[in-house]
């Protein structure tokens, strides 16, 4: 670790690196956000272009990223989380071997972990981070010869907060995550990048993270040298996009200048084109010393392949959520009849409304709804429309 503290005298000074694994097919997936200030989605989908590698070619690829309820999509805040998140998976890895679901983990580890205090503050906006996580999902279409192929993957299955009530109503005394399966398999399997989790931590802009956790994946897959149009960067991080060069250098340069002083960039530059009579760039950038001094590591420490495997394990196992399919619709129709048993079947006109709510929300807000309103009743409470209460109910509970 000594000499990477005399990597170049331009960079700051180099802290010790702490590595973390990081699932590498969805580590590539541009799907995170700036954090936006007072301002709503205005949907909740999006459509986001990636590259990944096939059969040792890079093949650009479209994938939608659907996301759950009110939630919107993950920020640079959940990104902390999730490193943070990867971070405890690779140190429990180190030690059992193995990871197994559900995952525990604390509130109090989950914070510690991003530097943050317990506290109020804190704890609201993990529980958030969790509900994103959970409601998210995503669609990828693969078109191959005359083959074309879709699959519907997720990463969290279920998520059973802190104190929270399980459905056979046992509390929770921590965090309870069910990770999708192809995500772990991918893990264990070593389909990972070696990630710089104290660099990452340094950066202090939005636009810094989002590059870092973009260009990471982009530098393992092309040796050190990465582009993308800034369409497409604008595109993905539903951020302004300019046409003038002036602006858009000040819109990403700051944090250029950022991840060049941590030494993960070296140089970047803005290449003009032409397309349909106007001018359009796109960003070539060149990986600086501390992210060649990582991806050594992942080869002579961590042992895992420095090339992409010949095919995309994320899109295997997104063939496999296919068939897992039949269960998760088991359990969203074991839900409907809940909420149904709950508001009354005679409620049928609602019932595809219902049916969508199912779809977005994770169950254990719903379930926590539902048993906030089952106590209600129990207790006595006169409750008009007892559909339009749990709304109430499920919409309180989501933003948590």
């Amino acid at each position: 670790m000594n000499k990477l503290s005399k990597i170049s005298s331009q960079t700051e000074l180099f802290t010790e690196p702490r590595y973390l694994l990081a699932e590498k097919q969805l580590a590539s997936i541009p799907f995170w956000e700036p954090k936006k200030k007072g301002r709503k989605e205005t949907s909740n989908v999006k459509v986001v272009a990636l590259t990944s590698m096939i059969q040792g070619e890079p093949i650009k690829l479209t994938l939608k990223v659907l996301a759950g309820g009110d939630y919107g999509f993950p920020n640079t805040t959940d990104l902390e989380f999730f490193r943070a998140f990867e971070h405890i998976l690779t140190e429990r890895l180190h030690q059992q071997g193995e990871l197994r679901n559900p995952i525990g983990v604390t509130g109090r580890e989950m914070l510690t972990a991003v530097h943050r205090v317990p506290g109020g503050t804190g704890y609201r906006e993990l529980r958030r981070f969790f509900g994103k996580l959970h409601a998210l999902s995503f669609e990828v279409e693969r078109t191959q010869g005359s083959k074309h192929k879709m699959g519907r993957f997720h990463l969290f299955h279920a998520m059973f907060h802190e104190g929270e009530k399980r459905e056979d109503g046992t509390i929770t005394e921590i965090n309870e995550i069910e990770v999708a399966p192809w995500y772990l398999k991918s893990l264990q399997a070593g389909n990972c990048l070696v990630i710089d989790h104290a660099l990452f931590q340094r950066l202090s802009l939005s636009l810094s993270k989002l590059l870092h956790q973009f260009l990471h994946a982009q530098f393992h897959f092309h040796q050190g040298v990465a582009t993308e149009w800034y369409t497409d960067i604008a595109k993905n991080w539903q951020m302004k996009e300019y046409s003038a060069l002036s602006r858009i250098k000040q819109q990403l340069d700051p944090s250029h200048e950022e991840l060049k002083r941590v030494g993960f960039l070296e140089s970047w530059d803005y290449l003009p084109f032409k397309r349909a009579g106007k001018k359009v760039y796109q960003i070539r950038w060149h990986a600086g010393p501390q992210w060649v001094a990582v991806e050594q590591v992942q080869k002579t420490e961590y042992g895992l392949p420095m090339d992409q495997p010949s095919e995309s394990l994320l899109f295997l196992e997104a063939k496999q959520d296919q068939a897992e399919a039949g269960q998760e619709q088991a359990n969203q129709e074991g839900t409907l009849v809940s909420i149904l048993e709950v508001v009354g079947s005679t409620d049928r006109k609602y019932l595809p409304f219902w049916k969508q709510a199912v779809r977005d929300l994770p169950r254990s807000v719903i379930y926590k709804a539902l048993g906030d309103l089952r106590e209600r009743l129990l207790k006595g409470e006169r409750i008009k429309n007892k559909g339009s209460y749990l709304l109430t109910l499920m919409k309180l509970e989501a933003k948590k």
